[in-house]
């Protein structure tokens, strides 16, 4: 099923929130199987891991270890029978938050759970459960232990090859850099930043997501895929701004993505448009493959390993570490991007995030979770536009790179939707289809 330019998606009430109630959505087939199928794979990892974690990090964490797959079973029965949502329990970090945001929620629907309340706080929550489950065993070398690690490095080291092939495009082209040829540069990688959003894990349900062949000459096949184009509208707003600005990336997925995403911070700094990038990741493992700072410096470490000292990716890893050094960028792992909350709600639950977010002259949101977050996960009639989306959310300009895995969409011309859906009736939920959308504070 797929949105409509006047009345969103048929059977869904206009600007409710997506739910797995609605059958024809899908909410519904992320809740009923996807969901349960990620936690499959992370208690079938654990059992299957626990004599290394065990050898890693001590045999009170192999004890652990069976604590947590009970936990996680028992969260993935109470997803599967539609039992009411619970609190928190661990205590641990953003727990209180969460509670609150919880409470507020059994107030306005009385009796929050899987298949009824609204999916992407929902999902969220779930994500947040696998975290207690490890918090819950009290032992402290399992702290910080990345469940979905394995994943995420199978997916970076498949997608090496692609890695090294937009590498070995990119020096050159920073190499003869002038005012001529930056904007067809920032064209060429923001459009390799949006596809790079394909290899998502939490979609594939856990299963490989790489990148594969030349990115960078897969472009102009993929061009008529992209739904909304506003990235020219983006660059304008850096230019304006004069060189030297602060850019904020909030980013989605580690591996390949994450490699484009610091090719395009890369391209900002040495063009002089950004003196400072700061990237914004998750502070636990997120959605599968989404980005930690431990998943930052783990790639940094294998990049630094290129074949030889004329490798490309040898070449930017040195780079890239001496911004780190620097302070030219900074990786950080605010709270609120693993909290429940659609973006229209930081200014009043993280004034501070959205404070320092209004210092930066551009924010990139990298995703779909992000622009599910951005535009409330409602479902929008897709002509309403993208900053109207926002509900009130411009703590800066920002630009929203997102490939389509979730059926919400905004921003779009009237009779587009239908045009698309008459091309591909799953346009909305495949990955395969894009928008790159911008909004200005002016």
């Amino acid at each position: 099923m797929a949105a409509t330019s006047t009345g969103g998606l048929p059977g869904v009430p206009l600007h409710a929130p997506l739910s797995a109630k609605y059958k024809d959505t899908f909410a519904f087939p992320t809740i009923k199987d996807r969901c349960p199928v990620i936690l499959c794979k992370v208690i079938d990892h654990l059992h299957r891991e626990r004599n290394n974690i065990g050898r890693e990090l001590g045999p009170e964490a192999m004890e652990g270890l069976y604590k947590v797959v009970e936990e996680l079973s028992k969260l993935r029965y109470e997803m599967q029978t539609n039992k009411p949502i619970i609190d928190l329990v661990d205590g641990v970090g953003n727990a209180s938050v969460w509670n609150t945001y919880l409470k507020d929620e059994k107030e306005s629907e009385s009796n929050p759970a899987w298949f009824s309340s609204a999916w992407m706080w929902v999902e969220c929550y779930m994500y947040r459960r696998i975290a207690q489950a490890i918090n819950l065993t009290g032992v402290q070398q399992l702290q910080g232990l990345d469940y979905f690690r394995q994943q995420k490095e199978e997916g970076y080291h498949g997608s090496l090859s692609s890695m090294r092939q937009l590498g070995s495009w990119l020096l050159p082209q920073l190499a003869k850099l002038s005012p001529s040829t930056e904007q067809k540069v920032w064209d060429t990688l923001v459009q390799v930043c949006l596809w790079g959003n394909k290899c998502d894990l939490s979609i594939s349900a856990g299963d490989r997501a790489v990148a594969s062949g030349d990115p960078v000459s897969a472009l102009e096949q993929l061009q008529g895929n992209i739904l909304t184009d506003n990235k020219g509208e983006a660059w304008q707003c850096l230019v304006d701004r004069g060189k030297g600005a602060t850019v904020d990336i909030v980013m989605d997925n580690s591996g390949f993505e994450l490699f484009t995403d610091l090719c395009l911070a890369e391209f900002l700094v040495t063009s002089g448009m950004a003196a400072k990038v700061r990237m914004r990741v998750k502070d636990q493992p997120w959605f599968v493959s989404d980005t930690t700072p431990q998943d930052f410096t783990w790639t940094l470490n294998q990049l630094a390993r290129g074949v030889d000292n004329t490798d490309p990716l040898l070449v930017l890893a040195e780079r890239w570490s001496s911004y780190i050094k620097s302070g030219v960028w900074t990786v950080q792992a605010d709270s609120f991007w693993t909290l429940p909350h659609s973006f229209n709600m930081m200014a009043s639950s993280d004034p501070a995030l959205y404070q320092e977010l209004g210092e930066a002259d551009l924010i990139i949101f990298k995703g779909d979770l992000n622009y599910r977050k951005l535009v409330g996960d409602l479902n929008w009639e897709t002509t309403v536009a993208f900053k109207d989306a926002l509900q009130g959310f411009l703590p800066s300009a920002i630009l929203s790179l997102r490939t389509a895995k979730a059926d919400v969409m905004v921003g779009l011309e009237a009779g587009q939707a239908e045009m698309v859906t008459k091309e591909d009736t799953q346009w909305m939920v495949t990955g395969q289809w894009g928008v790159v959308q911008f909004a200005n504070i002016s």
